[in-house]
């Protein structure tokens, strides 16, 4: 599924990312992958540990460290190419 949702949004969007959160204002005490072009899409993929979820992500994506003036919760980015 995440493939599939992937696959489409980068055909329509020339940045697309995996935003990995853990305490999500809608998902505590969880961590999830939310699906992101220029704003959040409603498509996550969710798990208990971040290891569940990171195996949950598309292939061939790379791993960016969290940035200062990202969100609390959110861990790692991962993005296409």
């Amino acid at each position: 599924m995440a493939q599939a949702l992937h696959r489409d949004a980068v055909r329509e969007h020339a940045l697309v990312a995996w935003v990995i959160w853990h305490n999500h204002p809608v998902y505590p005490g969880r961590f999830i992958a939310q699906l992101a072009t220029t704003s959040p899409l409603p498509y996550a993929l969710i798990g208990d540990t971040l290891a569940e979820v990171q195996e949950q992500l598309p292939a061939r994506l790379r791993r960016s460290e969290r940035q200062p003036v990202d969100p609390p919760g959110v861990l790692e980015i991962w993005l296409t190419g």
